[in-house]
């Protein structure tokens, strides 16, 4: 069926500790792909092919800039880290690189309904919009038959690893959560609340949960000069989770640039050179909502039909600013229905699929049924602040 195809735990995961292994990066050799029999031992990766920049004086915290359906500029101050030299006019020349994965978590206590539909509707937005191939898209659902194929621990930090490994300038990388997100005790003291956020891959009940640290090392440090990821997370608590220096959030019609460390971090946060934007479904303290009240009848997390949403709407030269505003109007209309699961949370009973090609009328005429939702707010982060009128580049 042509359009955005089909695809057919919980607030309390045991906490997890902070990992030791070090980041990947480029290399003449991949990473190894973790044994099927151990998914949640550490890959092995090699050493970074290049050291991170080194740490400026910390400089104030940006002014914010206001910002309604056309976001103003907000001038970016200095940082911990060094700034990436990505043009502002950055378009993508190289090859383009996605992974999706997505968890439903299918018969157990903490299933979903719609995380595999997300991942679906965003490979086919990333091949009809901005020019991937089925070659560049690395899926993995829990619903698929092959076990390298699934989105546990080791395979999830192995292609994490896979997808920034050997970049060159120009090129364009994505990636793609849906799924259960949660929080564990932070041990560093670069968490202002003393919580890392967490993503929960579908066998987290006994290989862990990937907190943001490991995200950050292994989807962050690596990225070089001239190459850009894009990341959209769409679980609970998701706002910071990929431990980005700024944070830019849509509030009552304005977007405000905001740094997100009052201190140097323990570790390096930023990139090799490189640019990282990432879009997450709630603030660190929000859950977030796995629905069918946007598509009518079908269970979507509500960030991701939100994301994809935005750019059918306006179009793929949509600004960065006007991306994330309508994301937040779209979930400012979005109410909890009966049936309806959090991103976040035990015990929720798993909603009926059905009538996806209805799913793309409603994705591009943003058709809603239902008002207000508790406090679901998406954020933006970025290893920096830039021009929130800057077309997506994808």
């Amino acid at each position: 069926m042509p359009g955005y195809a089909p695809g057919f735990p919980a607030g309390g995961p045991p906490p997890q500790g902070q990992q030791g292994w070090s980041q990947g990066s480029q290399g003449p050799y991949p990473p190894m792909q973790p044994a099927l029999g151990a998914p949640c031992a550490p890959p092995l990766v090699l050493d970074p092919g290049h050291a991170p920049p080194p740490f400026p004086t910390p400089g104030q915290d940006p002014t914010p800039g206001a910002a309604a359906q056309q976001p103003v500029a907000v001038p970016p101050p200095d940082a911990y880290h060094a700034q990436p030299n990505i043009p502002q006019t950055f378009q993508p020349t190289g090859r383009k690189k996605a992974l999706i994965c997505a968890c439903n978590y299918a018969g157990s206590h903490c299933a979903l309904g719609g995380c595999i539909n997300d991942a679906h509707c965003m490979a086919y937005m990333l091949k009809s919009r901005f020019g991937f191939q089925d070659a560049d898209i690395t899926m993995l659902t829990d619903d698929q038959g092959d076990p390298n194929r699934w989105p546990t621990r080791g395979n999830m930090l192995y292609q994490m690893q896979m997808l920034t490994w050997n970049t060159q300038p120009g090129d364009s990388l994505f990636f793609h959560f849906s799924g259960h997100g949660s929080q564990a005790p932070d041990y560093t003291g670069d968490e202002s609340d003393g919580l890392n956020e967490t993503i929960c891959p579908c066998d987290f009940q006994t290989a862990g949960m990937i907190i943001d640290d490991e995200i950050n090392r292994l989807l962050v440090n690596p990225v070089p000069p001239n190459v850009r990821l894009h990341a959209v997370i769409d679980a609970c608590h998701s706002g910071t989770a990929m431990d980005l220096e700024y944070r830019c959030k849509a509030k009552h019609g304005e977007i405000n640039w905001k740094m997100e460390y009052d201190h140097q971090p323990s570790v390096y946060k930023g990139t090799a050179g490189g640019e990282v934007i990432q879009f997450g479904a709630a603030r660190d303290r929000q859950t977030a909502a796995d629905t069918a009240a946007l598509s009518g009848n079908v269970s979507t997390g509500a960030a991701t039909f939100a994301f994809i949403q935005a750019v059918e709407r306006i179009g793929t030269q949509i600004t960065y600013g006007q991306l994330l505003m309508s994301m937040a109007q779209t979930l400012e209309q979005v109410a909890p229905a009966a049936g309806d699961e959090l991103l976040s949370g035990a015990g929720m009973q798993m909603s009926k699929l059905g009538g996806i090609g209805k799913m793309l009328n409603k994705l591009i005429d943003g058709a809603r049924d239902a008002v207000g939702m508790s406090g679901q707010q998406p954020t933006m982060c970025c290893n920096y602040a830039f021009d929130l009128n800057r077309p997506l580049a994808i």
